[in-house]
């Protein structure tokens, strides 16, 4: 959820689907389906992808491949199986996760609940639907959130000396950038923070990574439990930050990282707050340029009249 890069989400797509599908057989090293409807499923999820890469998501522009998920099920009609039932499967992922079609994505699956009992596929329906629901939410309280009071957030530890809540940046753009060591999105979106860092280094702009404990730090070396040791987890962001270059502050959160306030159900998830304190931008993800994170930046530093990055 929210792996932000759409791309991302129909690999994630592919992924559900090989756990709902048929058995697969090798071929040239790789798993590939081998019960014809799968194939014929993935080939349209691979086409989604490819055309992902250079179109934004919307019902509008994706139009024609929904048409096709509705013909190759059409074209198995009276076929109740589990591979029949992942087209429609499919298309419910794409309706949720990508489009933000949730009537549309809810529909689809109480119909392969309906239409396809016994199916694995259909066992997940009554799971899926809850989390729907929490996503379809998380959007509300999110698209709320635009304009308003940025939602304190209370730093139980943070690179910066000093640094103790959120307010205390007021006056400045700050960017949230809300992280877990454990979050191979986040860790991948670094370099392009790094850039964005440096890009306005000389601007009144704070990057902020935030997380909170998570009773243990992955990809330091073997993962390293510190449970019941608050203190330790703090200190060993101490290593992290120098073993990942990093080169923003971050901030230890009283707040857990998916924080409801701000409509948080994956990470990563950028918010960027504008030097009056409100919410400008939220859901924005670090690693993809559709962000236009930059943009975004120096059109508040123009209309606040500030200063902008030193470009010599």
């Amino acid at each position: 959820m929210k792996l932000r890069s759409s791309l991302a989400l129909l690999a994630a797509m592919l992924a559900l689907a090989a756990t709902l599908a048929l058995p697969v057989r090798a071929q040239d090293g790789a798993r590939q389906p081998s019960d014809p409807v799968m194939i014929e499923l993935k080939a349209l999820v691979d086409k989604v992808t490819t055309k992902l890469k250079d179109t934004p998501p919307s019902g509008e522009a994706f139009a024609a491949e929904l048409a096709e998920f509705d013909a190759l099920a059409a074209r198995h009609a009276g076929e109740k199986t589990d591979s029949v039932a992942n087209i429609l499967m499919m298309k419910a992922v794409l309706y949720i996760q990508v489009l933000k079609d949730f009537p549309a994505g809810r529909d689809t699956l109480l119909k392969i609940r309906d239409e396809f009992p016994g199916t694995k596929a259909a066992n997940t329906v009554s799971k899926m639907l809850e989390q729907v629901e929490q996503i379809a939410q998380a959007e509300v309280r999110k698209a709320a959130l635009v304009g308003q009071p940025a939602p304190e957030l209370n730093f139980t530890w943070a690179s910066r000396e000093g640094l103790t809540k959120l307010s205390a940046l007021k006056g400045r753009v700050v960017v949230l950038d809300f992280w877990a060591t454990w979050c191979g999105p986040c860790l991948a979106s670094f370099p392009q923070i790094r850039e964005h860092t440096a890009h306005f280094k000389d601007a009144p702009v704070t990057f902020l990574g935030v997380t909170s404990l998570q009773g243990f730090v992955a990809n330091l070396g073997p993962r390293i439990s510190t449970e019941g040791d608050p203190a330790r987890e703090m200190e060993l962001m101490k290593d992290f930050m120098k073993a990942k270059e990093i080169t923003w502050d971050v901030v230890f959160s009283e707040q857990n990282v998916f924080n409801p306030d701000y409509g948080i159900e994956g990470i990563p998830f950028v918010a960027i707050i504008a030097p009056d304190g409100t919410v400008r931008h939220a859901g924005l993800h670090p690693g993809d340029p559709a962000s236009d994170i930059t943009g975004k930046i120096e059109a508040l530093l123009k209309e606040f009249k500030l200063a902008g990055p030193n470009k010599s």
